[in-house]
Formats: structure tokens, sequence, C-alpha cells
């Protein structure tokens, strides 16, 4: 059996510095906030089950009540200006709390980082930006739960990637000390290169992701002249992979274009002074992550590659856009070969359904089991009579066993002799070429889902025998 992991001991800062660092710094994060912000959207389960998460931060503003999820609506574009509305499967409050939350802390180690606080050179080790930035860092690991992920990166002519996102970091803290003084040729802020790096390695899906850079200069690569990584490149980078962006400015001027990486993936900006209001930054963060809901909802059909997604409720409304071409990742790094398959055996059986006509039982119209429980495919099933009942039940006139999730009457397929029509119709769970429906006219070659057992409807022959009513 394995061993619970263990938390690194939170060292806990004086209570009231604590308490006062994290008003201030949070309070002035959400100045001019709208009360509603989608800050990730999740698109990984889009090609298996049609369906999208995002999650939602409802910011209720002193004096007033938070906005009523309990009514909210969820649609869908494909420009952003003709609106769709979707069907909306759940909205859950403190599934960040229970399934946990994937943290990868991107620290800069610029030679600027190694001057004190108020940006002179020091003697000191402990007085410098470092060593303050290394001290949060370490306190808020302690703070983490059980479900909680986490990794470690720092950046300044180049990025490197000291602890990948584990559910174990208790290896961080000394991945922080091993930290040490770039050399004059390391010192330069190769900050935007090191942004879209990170969020490139992040290989995280189905999770709450959050990437939060801790940066005090601006973007100066070296040589300055051959950087191409640009600030777009970050924004695109963080849409593309469904991970916010947190930005904490650890100087008095920060970077001119790094917050639009925060806002464009629904995170903040912040600043800090020293290692008690980075400390509440962090532990900022993870609160107000913990506080989202979870919605989940059934994707439209929309063509192009990007979608835009926007969430009302009662006069208050967020939008956001995701990259619907993008349900197995961006880049192989976060994608296991073996996904793959869920792209190229459905593709393949189409391919076999056009080109070779799978072996059919019989003449008459029907249906082909596309895919079912235990991957049982090519069997047929003909439609003799004017109803015929399809479900999991012994009772129905079609049973497809196997699949627990498939209603006893997942359902009904009807012939109209006179038109020589087959109508599908179900009250829930099932979709006609990836389209929710209740009840549609089938064509050839309709791809019929009831709740993940996949079948095809064949009627090319337009053989119909004559058929027999049911009792």
């Amino acid at each position: 059996m394995k061993e619970k992991q263990s938390r690194i001991p939170f060292r806990r800062a004086p209570i009231i510095t604590l308490l006062l660092s994290f008003a201030v710094t949070f309070s002035a994060a959400r100045v001019g906030a709208e009360a509603l912000t989608i800050t990730q959207i999740d698109a990984s389960k889009l090609l298996s089950s049609q369906s999208v998460r995002l999650f939602l931060s409802v910011d209720a503003k002193p004096g007033t009540k938070a906005a009523d999820v309990s009514a909210l609506t969820v649609e869908e574009s494909a420009n952003g200006v003709d609106w769709v509305p979707v069907r909306v499967r759940s909205v859950t409050n403190g599934s960040n709390v229970d399934e946990g939350i994937s943290f990868s802390l991107l620290i800069d180690n610029s030679g600027s980082m190694w001057d004190g606080l108020d940006g002179k050179p020091t003697d000191d080790p402990k007085a410098t930006r470092i060593a303050h930035a290394k001290s949060a860092a370490k306190d808020f690991i302690g703070e983490l739960s059980l479900v909680d992920r986490a990794g470690l990166s720092a950046f300044n002519t180049n990025l490197k990637i000291l602890s990948p996102i584990s559910a174990d970091s208790s290896g961080i803290p000394n991945a922080l000390d091993g930290i040490v003084k770039p050399s004059k040729d390391e010192a330069y802020t190769e900050l935007y290169g090191s942004v879209a790096a990170s969020l490139k390695a992040f290989g995280e899906t189905g999770r709450r992701k959050a990437l939060i850079i801790l940066s005090d200069g601006e973007h100066f690569p070296f040589p300055p002249k051959n950087s191409t990584a640009t600030i777009t490149d970050d924004i695109d980078e963080a849409v593309r992979n469904g991970t916010t962006c947190y930005v904490v400015n650890f100087a008095t001027n920060g970077d001119a274009e790094l917050p639009r990486v925060a806002t464009e993936s629904g995170g903040l900006v912040f600043n800090a002074r020293d290692s008690g209001e980075l400390l509440g930054i962090y532990t900022a963060i993870r609160s107000n992550i913990q506080n989202e809901y979870a919605i989940d909802y059934t994707a439209s059909m929309l063509a192009g590659d990007k979608r835009y997604v926007r969430v009302a409720t009662k006069g208050l409304s967020t939008e956001r856009y995701y990259y619907a071409g993008n349900v197995l990742g961006s880049h192989a790094s976060g994608v296991e070969a073996w996904m793959a398959l869920f792209v190229l055996i459905p593709l393949a059986l189409y391919l076999a359904l056009l080109f070779f006509k799978l072996e059919r039982e019989t003449s008459a119209a029907g249906i082909q089991l596309l895919y079912g429980a235990g991957r049982a495919t090519t069997k047929a099933f003909a439609l003799t009579n004017a109803l015929t009942v399809i479900g999991g039940s012994e009772a129905a006139d079609i049973t497809i066993a196997g699949n627990p999730a498939l209603k006893a009457n997942a359902a009904t397929i009807a012939f109209d002799e006179a038109r020589g029509q087959y109508t599908i119709a179900a009250a829930s769970d099932l979709t006609v070429n990836n389209q929710p429906v209740k009840t549609k006219r089938l064509e050839p070659g309709d791809v019929i889902n009831m709740a993940g057992t996949v079948v095809v409807f064949d009627d090319k022959d337009k053989k119909h025998p004559k058929r027999k009513k049911r009792n």
C-alpha cells in the first residue's frame, strides 16, 4: 500500500502581518474586476463525450450579495457575435478542494533578484529578493493538501525545470535551496519565452491548473535581437493549454505587457514587497481557486477551431474563448501515445463503413454497432418492426448488453411506411452526429450515441420488408 504523502510543515509568518498582507494584496487585485470571471476552460473531454468544463469565479463586491449561480446560462459562439445556448449538465462548488489543484511556480532568478528589497546591492543573503521568494514558496508548498500537485521552475537567460509537477512536492524545498546566483551571461530576463515554455511543459489534463509567475523586472533577453518570444505567444499558449496565469510583480516597476497574460487567461495581477506579502498572495490565489464553481456543459458543434463561451446570470455575464481543435492537447509532450486511439479507432471504423460496407446480417434496414461495451463492434441489428425499442434490457427489441449507463429503453426507432422514413426518439442521453436530440429523422450514415454505445443507421438499399406491428 502506498503511504500517504507528508507535507513540509508550514512555517507561519506573524498572523497579523499575514492577514494584513492577504487583505491588501487580494482586495487590490480585484479592483475593477467583473463579478463573474471564467478562470479556466477544460476541453480535454470534448472528443470523448462532447463535454466541456469551465471554472467560474464569483466575486461579490463589498456590501452586495454573491451572484445567483442557480439561474446561470451558458452559450457558445463561433464568432463572438452569434450565440447558441448549450445544455448545462452540472454546477458544483468545492470540486477544486476535492479534486485538487495543480500549481506551477515560475520564479525569476535574474541578476536583480539577488539585490535587496530596495533594489540595491546587499551583502546579506537573507535580505535579497530571491531569499524572500524562496521562503514564501516553501511556506506555500507546506500549505498544500494531499490532492494538490506542484512543480517549480526558475528562469533568467534560460529556463530550468527544477521539479516537474507531481503529487509529491517534498523535493521542492531542496530545489529552491539549489537556486544559485547566475553568472553574468545568465543573469538576463527571458520572461516571455520562459512563460511559454512553462505552459508547454505543464503536462496536466483534466485538472484545475495555475501558473504563478514571480518576476522583479521587464522582459530583457540575451541577446535581445535574437529573442522571438512575445506576450501574444504566452497568451495563445495559456488558452490552448487551458491554464490560468497569475502574475506577481516583486518590484516597483514590473513588465508592462505581462499583466495581459493574466487577464486573457482568467488570472490576476498582484504586487508584493516581501516574503510575507508573497505568501499572502500565494494563499489568496489558492483560496480563490478553491471557491470557484465548476460548470460542466454539452458543447455545441459550431464550425471553426475557436469557440467563444459566455456565462450569464441575472444581468451579469463573462466571456472567454477556447480552441475546439485542441481536444488532445496542443503539444506532444502533454499527450500520451495511447490517446491517439480515440481518434484512430473511430476514424478507421468510419472509413470501413464508407468504403467496405461492413458485412450485414440482413438486407433490411438496420443499425450497425460501431462501439459498445468491451469495444464490441461490427454487429448488425435489423429494424423489422414499426416501432423498435433499443436498450440494455432483455425486454427491448434490440438488446445491447454490457453498458451500465445504457437505459433499459434508451431509444425508440419508428418507421413511417407511407413515407419510407425512420425517426429516432429518446427522453435523454441521445446524440445523433454529435448533436443532442430528442427526436430526429434518420438518414443513412447517421451516427447515434446512446450513453456511450454508438451505432450507425444503415438504410442505403431502400428495401423495406413488411413491418410487423408491436402488440
